[in-house]
């Protein structure tokens, strides 16, 4: 599976123990900017925010562009980290009678 710079992201900050406000306010972007990167619906982002997460999270620009995976990087986090992100499904009421 091919990662998205938004998922490359997100496992960087994670493995950061860096929340988006916090790594938001690093870089002088909103939460809202940065989660609209995450969650892929700002597809490519400028260029000066990529320098600017890439320092902040200690990752190559290489990395965040896929150009380079974890094993190539030797500053890219795990990529399992996004694995340990995902919400678990919410439970539903069993039929009452």
């Amino acid at each position: 599976m091919q990662l998205t710079i938004g998922q490359r992201i997100k496992i960087a900050r994670i493995r950061h123990n860096l929340t988006q406000v916090q790594l938001a306010e690093r870089i002088n972007l909103s939460k809202t900017a940065l989660s609209q990167i995450e969650s892929g619906e700002t597809t490519d982002p400028r260029m000066s925010t990529l320098i600017a997460l890439a320092d902040a999270l200690g990752v190559t620009m290489d990395y965040l562009a896929g150009r380079a995976d974890a094993k190539e990087s030797e500053r890219a986090p795990d990529e399992t980290a996004l694995e340990e992100t995902k919400r678990p499904r919410p439970r539903t009421a069993a039929p009452v009678g």
